[in-house]
């Protein structure tokens, strides 16, 4: 009895021969491709919980994963397996059965390994190929068997596949409808509003807060016709605990949200902010429709709790390149290929192939020993969500929170975008994604007073913290709260609402921004939200301002960074600044007060709290 690539013929069921067709080989690979994808997205989306504390230096996923994962996974496993049977065309030494049989196995326990995030890839290819040769050898004297299953389970699984991916989807549009349907009906006249974050922008960057580059006209024009905030203060100078504040309107140590939480295995993490309310949920209560679309996809994304206070949530799956950059095999290829610099070979092909879009990635998923960069979203996808959402004819006002990241760390705009800067410095790049970001806002605006809604929107720019971009030596954000690091932009505009070109000079928190919001709509702020309302400060007599506050947690950098007395920073201890007319004290845990006079000395170069340590690290 002749041998076939896997074995004996079996007498029950028709077996293949020895160089399996193609048709043969793409059933192989889909049922190897679902099967492996549907275990993957399930991995994926336990492991990034269990593994929690490392959530900045991951990829992240939610619900959509369980039927993006098996999709990527059988076009992945058919071109390994066409290129198999090519192969054997080539050289018909080469057994197919046994090779598509090994080829996939291996990659199914080389993606399964890999879920947990604890193993080092040598580790996982030899256990991924140790039990490839134990499955190869097992199914080669049962291979007609295990076709006859695979042809016999294959239509089940695509039906699962298929019902899982539009019960996914219908699902989450069913719950969002049911949730507008329960609104109360909406006050006559309530205005549209839009709050867009413009992550890591520093106020003084901005040519309306005196830079002496033209960065941003179309957020000055804003401020010429609505109201500046001069020395509007974030609550802290990283992203997590800054979103938070601008969500809640509590400063860090109320709302608790300092680092990520330990999670749950299951069900949604929407306890990460104690409970506090939310300006979405208060909204909702006047029959606002709430949605979030961000950019910043681990800092402020709905599996932290911030979809507590949007009816609808935008983060992850933006485009085909991030939904397959988020598998498992999409990540290897990230590590491998794209956390490359901009001018290697491998980008260079990329951007040849016309895959800009691919190219073009972010330090999402990246830490200090490397890891899988995520794909840049950028402003204007967030844009075309927002409008998308809004629909022809809204019939209930809408609140949107916008996260626009483009001026975060790695700089610039994208490769298509004109630099008007050549030299390729921090600053020029970083200003370069300023100019990007308002050439986005003035496409926002136009397309909102094109449908007729710009009128009764009301708009608020404002920055979750800021950038060092050098300043104290330290290179970004979140290990100080030096001015560069909490000083950002507030604008709020709203035609025949506000003052034309306003200028207010008083500190503010821009946490201030929920109460301001419910107080200008005539909404029930106190009690709800500590305030205080921002806009007092041109609707009523002069009134004093309390001191801001900002936070820092204690938190280990593993990039190198000065510190010590001369420059304090979160690394060594925890730390709270007050800013007070034009004075900033600094309070560090374990190195003590500083003390600056921000107005006089905005690069807070001399500590006049101890003039020993005049001046600092430049």
């Amino acid at each position: 009895m002749p041998e076939n690539s896997f074995g004996p013929k079996s007498e029950a069921v028709p077996a293949v021969r020895a160089h399996v067709c193609a048709r043969t080989a793409l059933l192989i690979a889909a049922w190897f491709g679902i099967v492996a994808g549907l275990f993957e997205a399930l991995g994926l989306l336990l492991f990034q919980r269990l593994n929690w504390a490392s959530w900045g230096p991951m990829l992240h996923v939610s619900a959509p994963i369980i039927w993006i994962s098996p999709t990527v996974d059988v076009v992945l496993f058919s071109l390994l397996a066409l290129s198999v049977v090519m192969v054997a065309q080539i050289t018909p030494r080469v057994r197919t059965g046994k090779a598509i049989v090994f080829l996939l196995t291996f990659a199914t326990i080389y993606d399964w390994a890999n879920l947990t995030g604890r193993l080092y890839h040598s580790s996982s290819l030899l256990l991924a190929f140790g039990i490839a040769v134990v499955v190869t050898r097992w199914i080669a004297n049962r291979q007609a068997l295990v076709l006859f299953y695979c042809r016999k389970s294959l239509p089940m699984l695509i039906v699962l596949l298929l019902a899982l991916g539009i019960g996914i989807k219908a699902e989450r549009h069913w719950r969002e409808q049911q949730t507008i349907a329960a609104l109360p009906r909406a006050r006559q006249g309530l205005p549209n509003i839009v709050v867009v974050v413009i992550d890591t922008l520093r106020a003084d960057h901005l040519s309306s807060y005196g830079y002496g580059r033209s960065t941003s006209p179309a957020i000055d024009s804003l401020a010429r016709e609505g109201v500046l905030f001069e020395n509007a203060v974030s609550t802290s100078s990283w992203s997590l605990p800054s979103h938070a504040s601008l969500v809640t309107g509590q400063p860090v140590h109320k709302h608790g949200a300092d680092y990520v939480k330990p999670m749950s295995a299951f069900g949604d993490n929407e306890n990460n902010f104690r409970n506090v309310p939310t300006i979405g949920e208060q909204l909702q209560q006047l029959g606002y429709r709430t949605a979030a679309f961000s950019a910043n996809r681990t800092w402020f994304s709905h599996d932290l709790g911030f979809g507590r206070s949007f009816i609808h949530f935008e983060d992850y799956f933006h485009s085909l390149p991030d939904a397959c950059i988020r598998t498992l095999y999409g990540r290897e290829f990230s590590r491998i290929y794209l956390a490359r610099s901009q001018h290697s070979k491998p980008k260079r092909i990329l951007r040849w192939l016309g895959l800009d879009a691919l190219t073009d990635s972010d330090d999402e998923g990246v830490g200090n020993d490397g890891g899988s960069p995520g794909v840049r979203k950028r402003a204007p996808i967030v844009n075309r969500e927002l409008l998308d959402w809004i629909g022809p004819q809204p019939h209930r006002p809408f609140f949107a929170f916008l996260n626009y990241f483009d001026v975060h760390q790695p700089y610039s705009g994208p490769s298509s975008f004109n630099k008007p800067w050549i030299e390729d410095t921090a600053v020029n790049e970083y200003d370069d994604g300023i100019r990007y970001v308002d050439s986005s806002i003035a496409a926002l605006r136009a397309s909102l007073e094109k449908r007729g809604l710009l009128r009764n929107t009301l708009i608020v720019i404002t920055s979750d913290h800021g950038e060092s971009l050098g300043q104290h030596g330290l290179a970004t954000h979140g290990a100080a709260l030096y001015w560069e690091s909490i000083h950002v932009p507030l604008i709020l505009w709203w035609p025949g609402h506000v003052p034309n070109g306003l200028r207010i000079a008083d500190p503010v928190s821009n946490a201030g921004i929920p109460a301001t919001l419910m107080n200008m709509i005539g909404g029930k702020a106190s009690g709800v939200f500590p305030g205080p309302s921002l806009n007092i400060l041109w609707s009523q007599p002069p009134v004093h301002t309390p001191p801001v506050l900002s936070e820092l947690s204690a938190r280990h950098f593993p990039a190198p960074r000065p510190g010590g007395p001369r420059v304090r920073t979160a690394d060594t201890g925890a730390m709270q600044s007050l800013v007070s007319g034009h004075w900033q004290l600094i309070k560090h845990e374990k190195y003590g007060t500083q003390l600056f006079d921000w107005a006089q000395d905005p690069q807070e170069v001399h500590d006049l709290y101890d003039p020993d340590l005049d001046p600092p690290v430049q």
